[in-house]
């Protein structure tokens, strides 16, 4: 049998909680965001319910109690550390005067693979905005395919600041009530926080493991911060993330939406949709109505919860969502959708013109 990239183990942190109760809560119409204010912004947003697991050393504590990181430790593994701005807290107006982790992403790094045991034989930081998680992902398995490392063990962390917090309102990019992806009365994302962590391994398939069987990028250059109209750049990721995995778009189940519940960005994402589908695409879904937008660490932790969704077979509600867009129209729904074939189409975007995508498939038993 072909080998392939594997997610062997996972774990995850965000404000519905761990793995297994953001899966059933998602899947239940919970949502985890909070009213205004954030930092005594009028905004909405979805906070850690304990808020000491915004620190770096607490987060993967836990995580690294719910993996088994014994033989990865015998490994020395590749060590991806995925995040836009990770643990800022040093740099915020409020802290300045503690004594806090190191605000650099590399630093960080070093500190969850001591915090987590792990002695990399190769540490790598992927900050690629809010596309990071996916596009550690897609290295660790380039790297995986060409048996340079016997194993990867990908980190994300990114929470809520009042430094994010304030960029994002001062575009004017952030819900005063919360995330409505692809609802026609949107009106700005949600920030959340959000921890992960994952090890993934090149070997034979068994019945039931979820393998990654395609990954792409592209980067259309279009703004700073603003997402192209055309969703051209994000077709070409999801085309080729489609080539790779050697698929047709008619054997792809269901499609995770970046979907962030800003106008311009749901509504391009909708046209890459649609140009990569032939305007006949799967089922859609968005987990930003019920987590709020994880930044860098956001993609990772979509991934994760993607693929408990691929092995239950069920597209999990769109929260949020109750009036379709005619700007943006794919099939998105506000309840749980059965859907039959096994993959799913990962999607994510991040500022500067970056789209990554990524395939999902499980193996069957």
């Amino acid at each position: 049998m072909e080998k392939g990239v594997i997610i062997e183990q996972r774990a995850l942190l965000c404000a519905l909680g761990g793995l297994h109760e953001t899966t059933q809560s998602i899947l239940s119409g919970i949502s985890a965001i909070r009213p205004a204010p954030c930092f005594t912004i009028p905004v909405a947003h979805a906070p850690f319910e304990d808020r000491r697991l915004r620190e770096l050393d607490n987060a993967f504590s836990l995580l690294a109690d719910r993996v088994d990181l014994v033989e990865v430790r015998n490994k020395r593994p590749l060590f991806i550390y995925a995040a836009a701005k990770g643990d800022i807290r040093s740099l915020e107006p409020d802290t300045m005067t503690r004594a806090l982790p190191s605000p650099l992403l590399a630093d960080q790094a070093k500190q969850v693979s001591r915090i987590t045991g792990i002695t990399p034989a190769s540490t790598m930081v992927i900050s690629n905005a809010c596309a990071s998680g996916i596009v550690a992902v897609a290295v660790a398995k380039f790297l995986l395919e060409r048996e340079m490392y016997s194993c990867a063990v990908v980190a994300g962390f990114d929470v809520i600041s009042r430094f994010v917090t304030s960029g994002f309102h001062s575009l004017g990019a952030l819900s005063p009530t919360g995330a409505r992806p692809f609802d026609a009365t949107r009106d700005g994302l949600t920030l959340g926080d959000g921890a992960a962590l994952a090890v993934l391994r090149f070997r034979e398939p068994s019945g039931g493991d979820t393998v990654i069987t395609g990954a792409d990028q592209s980067n259309d250059a279009n703004h700073r911060t603003g997402p192209s109209r055309s969703g051209r750049g994000l077709y070409l990721a999801a085309a080729g993330t489609l080539k790779n995995s050697g698929v047709g778009p008619e054997q792809v189940g269901a499609v995770k939406c970046h979907g962030t519940a800003t106008v311009y960005n749901d509504a391009m994402e909708a046209k890459a949709i649609n140009l990569c589908f032939a305007d006949r695409p799967p089922p859609c879904f968005s987990m930003k109505g019920a987590i709020g937008h994880t930044s860098g660490a956001g993609s990772l932790i979509e991934l994760l919860l993607a693929e408990e969704f691929l092995r239950l077979k069920t597209i999990p509600p769109t929260i949020n969502f109750t009036m379709p867009d005619p700007e943006a129209p794919i099939p998105v729904s506000g309840k749980a959708v059965s859907f039959a074939i096994p993959s799913i189409l990962c999607l994510s975007a991040g500022f500067g013109g970056l789209n990554a995508a990524l395939l999902l498939e499980k193996r069957r038993s």
